[in-house]
């Protein structure tokens, strides 16, 4: 009997079966969650154009290291043979790179959505994944919500209530720091553009942390997006393959 802890979480794979003409959408949920209930929005919007599989990572938090190798072996079991198009929220971003990192020639597209600040990927792979834009031309999205619009709305209100030039100096400073620290958040977030030769940045300054959720239209959007390219890069490769042939023939 097997005694892994990563036996426990258990996956869905959604939309039509035989949407095979089309790469399979992995996601990865954050820190402290599942992708239930938080992905379904987004899950029912692209099950009818493709396949998804909600990843699971369950209660016993493993690195990402050993829920890719996971990943890797339900994939292999279940017959789920790539291109894949990866999708992460939050820290889930840590183990679609580490995915990346195992098996690149697999990856058609990603979206990563209010990732780059959690930490988890081991930083010699993050530095070399950036220096040497794996990704190449795959196309890569990065969706950037507002991760402080319940501090900056809270902070409007009080700036409201303020009566003493005090109060009002110690707001200054707190809007302050709380501008600087929405400057290195984007900071981070672009920095992932650095992944990918065709990659495009989204921001919803109107949507905090849980974009997935609540957001889910927007996300959809950028999987198309990233899909479309995916297809169009799929297409010309063969294309090319198909030219160097025939040329190589009439010599």
């Amino acid at each position: 009997m097997s005694t892994s802890p990563l036996a426990e979480p258990s996956h869905r794979l959604l939309g039509a079966a035989n949407k095979t003409d089309t790469p399979l959408i992995i996601c990865f949920h954050g820190s402290g969650e599942s992708c239930e209930p938080s992905w379904n929005g987004l899950a029912h919007l692209l099950e009818s154009r493709y396949r998804i599989l909600l990843f699971e990572r369950g209660p016993h938090n493993p690195n990402p290291t050993q829920a890719t190798s996971h990943l890797l072996d339900f994939l292999k079991a279940q017959n789920l043979a790539g291109p894949y198009v990866l999708v992460a929220h939050s820290y889930g971003g840590a183990f679609a790179r580490t995915f990346m990192h195992r098996v690149l020639k697999s990856v058609a597209g990603v979206v990563l959505v209010e990732t780059g600040q959690e930490g988890g990927l081991d930083p010699k792979i993050a530095a070399a994944q950036t220096r040497k834009r794996i990704l190449g031309q795959t196309p890569l999205c990065v969706i950037r919500g507002n991760s402080f619009i319940h501090k900056q709305k809270s902070l409007e209100a009080e700036e409201i209530r303020a009566v003493s030039e005090q109060q009002r100096a110690a707001f200054t400073m707190q809007r302050t720091l709380l501008e600087a620290s929405d400057k290195e958040d984007e900071r981070m977030k672009k920095e992932q553009l650095q992944l990918s030769r065709n990659a495009r940045y989204i921001h919803i300054p109107d949507c905090g942390h849980h974009v997935i959720r609540d957001r889910p239209e927007a996300v959809a959007d950028e999987v198309d997006w990233v899909v479309s390219g995916a297809l169009i890069a799929s297409v010309s490769s063969w294309w090319q393959k198909l030219a160097m042939k025939l040329e190589w023939v009439v010599r």
